[in-house]
């Protein structure tokens, strides 16, 4: 039986013989597909995608003899429909379409990309992006995950151009008009959003080997010196990978690809991997922490799907969340293997905070769902998918042992392999391979919304949802707890399968308890404030579980389960605190409860988070000489909270010697001296970043002047950073995030609202659909006056369809916001004056 939105399946493809011919001037492209068909049934039609191309029917065949048949083109439902004048038998046919299409302008299908060369020279080159289903914009096809087939590509390019694509390049011949033919290795069967080319003004690394499998990275000329780093990480990623999984890596080659336009992070095309520069190209000397281990986790995400993505694929959109949920656990085992200094853990704990955030709305959504649009498909991208997803999986992996997942996951791959599932699919070789209730588990966070608090009452433990409103909800879940019990005599990690609405706590009297031990659990723990302040004196929390209780605390602050002033009492506890990781959710939390005073209490409120942090930056200094590199992303915090929050004048000194003479000051601190000088800046120092914006040929360095031109105090110069973000000046890529920061402007982000909302038609003409939730998420703290009712209402009467759950997920968390300021305001700030009364 067919389903809506799905191609009918009594016609397989087995094999494309694909060839695309480029012209990057005409910005162009014509084409020709073979495609070797299996009927499963007798059958008149024969039904594809094809989205935007001119497509010409060449021939049909079956048998080796011709069939009459016509071609009809349903651009709504994006199909083309063969009928043949006689029926198909079940077996073997051959299907022969030619086609012409127009390179993208945007960034998904067989799309533009540009960059100045050396000369200052606007070069030109196209690359593909298929997912989620834009690969029948590039070429017919049956462009649905379950459809594998193997792919044989051929590309004809301009004499000096590169190419390149899935397979390696086996043979290159000179045509008489000028242009080379460029043809490649036949690919395993993979599903089309995963088939890619890239053409165009690049050049390519030498390769480095990975257990025999060649890689390397293409990149913009003059950009080679930035390469080494992810050669070193894919190769390491290569290796590592095929151990964990037991099965060889599925490609014959690996190429990295660095795109000037890119609208994601990266895209795990099989053997040809694209990405936006920032994530790849990378100088370890000159990048921060969060630079380096950004791009070391992207390039160890995309290549953890090599196996599960694309060796085993989801049968339908609806599996995407597997896919990207599994990478993202993997990509952090990834690095925790490859740079363990790095804590890389402690690094997933903010995604899984920044996710618990989302999954406490109304508006949040199963992790699971059913897709039947595009649109669909496209709305699963998001937090949910990522980072919830990623952490139930890591939850779950603390839960059975890691020895015991790792058994489970080969056992799927090994079975599956070249094939499409389902979720479940996974959870049942999971469960053969434990003997654990793998499946029971899982379905409660994977098809239900939201997660639980674990609470303490008379001696048990209670779960209920957690949610910043009011309604009630009588959700449970089988959740797997690790406690560990603290007694005179030692502690102990327990292994609970909380599968009840209460299950007993039977511990020792004046024993102390960490309901969840490791911080890893996908839940919330309301301690009561004296078993808090237990835990906090006896210096048993380890930083992730310090962590947890600080976001914990806060997320309360926003669900009126406990104030701000509680909040502050808490985070002064932390002023000894050494861990990088417990200072960014302190800090991160302290920022925000900032937003809920104003004027002189707003003054106060600045003066308590310099106490906090003020003495640990003393401490710490600002000679980097010997620290490692935990203590110089902890050192660069400290000097951005100081100088951006705090204003702290000896801060804001020092941020713009080091921003006028960075040299000797590690990159930490140069990026943090970026901010500070931008959130104090004046219009001399705004030409100045929009000249290094442009000057740079590092990535990294490029971003952190261009996004700070939103955070200068003139009203005029973040409206100039808006505008100019909606012209060809900024990348159609970054554009959003500049705005998006402007909107966060305390002192001017409602006048850059109006602005928004006055060239909201400029905005989606020059952004992708799948930017413009990004760049929504910057009117979060629009909490003043009339400026919230004006964001809601403007947002609800110009809906957007791609990432419409998220936008609506913004304009919740910019309701939840300005409900915590009309609890706090009074109260909170009454409680700053009369602790700074004279």
């Amino acid at each position: 039986m067919n389903q809506p939105g799905r191609l009918p399946r009594t016609t397989r493809p087995r094999r494309y013989e694909l060839l695309i011919a480029t012209d990057l001037d005409a910005s162009t492209f014509s084409g020709e597909v073979v495609i070797a068909l299996e009927m499963t049934e007798p059958t008149e039609t024969i039904v594809l995608h094809s989205k935007g191309l001119d497509v010409v029917l060449a021939s049909l065949s079956q048998g080796g003899a011709p069939v009459a048949a016509d071609l009809r083109i349903d651009a709504e439902r994006e199909h083309i429909v063969i009928t043949a004048h006689r029926a198909l038998l079940a077996g073997d046919a051959v299907l022969e379409l030619q086609f012409d299409g127009s390179i993208s302008p945007g960034l998904l299908g067989f799309y533009r990309s540009t960059y100045l060369d050396e000369a200052g020279a606007r070069r030109v080159l196209a690359a593909t992006q298929f997912e989620a289903p834009h690969a029948r914009a590039a070429f017919p096809c049956f462009d649905e995950p379950e459809f594998k087939a193997i792919f044989a590509i051929t590309l004809v390019v301009a004499d000096g151009m590169l190419a390149l694509s899935n397979g390696p390049e086996i043979d290159r011949e000179k045509l008489p008009d000028g242009n080379v033919r460029v043809r490649f290795g036949t690919t395993i069967p993979m599903s089309t959003y995963l088939v890619a080319w890239v053409v165009g003004p690049l050049e390519v690394t030498e390769p480095v080997y990975a257990g025999g499998v060649a890689v390397r990275v293409a990149h913009v000329p003059g950009r080679g010196h930035l390469t080494q780093f992810a050669l070193d990480v894919g190769a390491f990623a290569i290796e590592f990978f095929a151990d964990y999984y037991g099965i060889a890596y599925p490609g014959t080659k690996c190429d990295l690809v660095a795109l000037p336009d890119f609208s994601f992070g990266a895209m795990e095309n099989l053997g040809c991997v694209t990405f936006r520069e920032t994530r790849l190209l990378v100088d370890p000397d000159a990048a921060t922490l969060d630079e380096l281990s950004g791009a070391a986790l992207t390039i160890v995400h995309e290549i953890a799907h090599m196996w599960f993505g694309d060796l085993v694929t989801m049968k339908w959109w609806n599996g995407i969340w597997l896919n990207e949920a599994f990478a993202t656990f993997m990509e952090h085992l990834g690095i925790d293997a490859y740079k363990p200094e790095w804590k890389t853990w402690d690094e997933f704990a903010l995604g899984r905070a920044a996710a618990l955030d989302v999954d406490a709305l109304e508006n949040t959504r199963t992790v699971e769902y059913e897709v039947v649009t595009p649109e669909d498909a496209d709305g699963m991208f998001d937090i949910l998918t990522y980072q919830k997803g990623g952490s139930v999986l890591r939850m779950l992996e603390r839960w059975l042992g890691a020895d015991a997942f790792r058994a489970g996951v080969r056992h799927y791959l090994s079975r599956y392999q070249l094939a499409n599932t389902e979720t479940t699919d996974l959870w049942d070789a999971l469960e053969e391979a434990t003997g654990k209730p793998v499946r029971r588990i899982m379905d409660t966070w994977i098809f239900q919304r939201g997660f639980p608090t674990v609470c303490v009452d008379e001696g048990r433990l209670e779960q209920r949802r957690f949610s910043y409103a009011s309604t009630g909800h009588d959700e449970q879940w089988v959740l797997p707890v690790l406690a560990r019990v603290h007694t005179g005599e030692g502690a102990e990690t327990r292994s609970l399968l909380f599968d009840a609405d209460t299950v007993p706590l039977d511990v020792p009297d004046g024993a102390l308890v960490v309901l969840n031990a490791g911080g890893d659990g996908f839940y919330r723990v309301a301690y009561p404030t004296a078993w808090r302040d237990r835990l906090l004196d006896a210096r048993v929390l380890e930083p992730l579980e310090r962590f947890a209780l600080v976001d914990d605390l806060w997320a309360s602050v926003l669900a009126d389960d406990a104030t701000a002033t509680e909040f502050l009492d808490c985070a002064r506890r932390f002023a000894e605190e050494t861990d990088p990781i417990v200072w960014r959710v302190v800090i991160g939390h302290l920022r925000a409860a900032a937003r809920l005073v104003a004027g002189d209490a707003l003054d106060h409120m600045r003066a308590e988070i310099a106490a906090i942090v003020r003495p640990a930056m003393r401490r710490l200094g600002w000679d980097a000489h010997l620290d490692d590199e935990r203590t110089r992303q902890l050192r660069g915090l400290f000097v951005n909270v100081l100088g951006s929050t705090t204003f702290d004048p000896e801060t804001i000194a020092r941020a713009r010697e080091v921003y006028e003479h960075p040299e000797g000051a590690d990159a930490d601190v140069q990026a943090a001296a970026i901010a500070v000088v931008a959130g104090n800046g004046t219009a001399d120092d705004f030409e100045r970043f929009l000249a290094r914006s442009e000057e740079t040929v590092n990535p990294q360095e490029q971003l952190r002047y261009l996004y700070s031109l939103g955070d200068f105090p003139s009203e005029a110069l973040v409206l100039r950073a808006a505008e100019r973000a909606l012209s060809d000046e900024i990348r159609a890529q970054n554009g959003p995030f500049v705005i998006q920061r402007a909107l966060r402007n305390r002192e001017h982000g409602p006048v850059v609202w109006a602005f928004v909302r006055d060239n909201w038609e400029r905005a989606l003409r020059r952004f992708s659909p799948s930017m413009i939730p990004r760049l929504i998420e910057g009117t979060t703290w629009l909490v003043e006056g009339r400026v919230p009712d004006d964001v809601m209402a403007f947002v609800t009467a110009h809906p957007v369809a791609a990432g419409a759950r998220t936008i609506a997920q913004h304009m919740e968390r910019l309701a939840v916001h300005r409900a915590a300021v009309a609890r706090e305001r009074e109260r909170f700030s009454a409680s700053l004056l009369n602790a700074h009364a004279p």
